[in-house]
């Protein structure tokens, strides 16, 4: 993972820096675009991982909004969830968002920088 933005070079870059991903949540994303919707006992089987391996990296997706859950009916009784990436599209959306967000607060912090009002340095 990129220890800072200047060391972002690559789109896979971006998506671990903005959302503090490694490199294998980032394999598990990539997986879901190209498998569709499938649950994490699958995807687990599919990537020769471990299966609370895979589902921590699909929570931590889940949770900044790159991959979705829908939660499917077991016809005996239960259910069971499925999981799927967000397309590319919308990824790119996300991140667009996130570095403007990113820049109005850095411009935010230089206005500061250096006045009276500033807290630190």
């Amino acid at each position: 993972m990129p220890e800072s933005i200047k060391d972002v070079n690559s789109c896979q870059d971006l998506v671990q820096c903005a959302y503090s991903l490694n490199g294998f949540e980032v394999e598990v994303y990539e997986r879901l675009l190209e498998t569709g919707p499938v649950n994490a006992n699958d995807l687990a089987d599919q990537m020769g991982k471990d299966r609370s391996t895979v589902y921590r990296a699909l929570q931590k997706m889940l949770t900044c909004g790159m991959v979705l859950r829908d939660t499917r009916s077991i016809p005996r009784g239960g259910y069971f969830h499925v999981y799927r990436a967000i397309s590319r599209k919308e990824l790119r959306e996300k991140l667009e968002s996130c570095v403007e967000n990113w820049y109005k607060k850095m411009q935010d912090a230089l206005e500061q920088f250096g006045s009276a009002d500033a807290v630190d340095l």
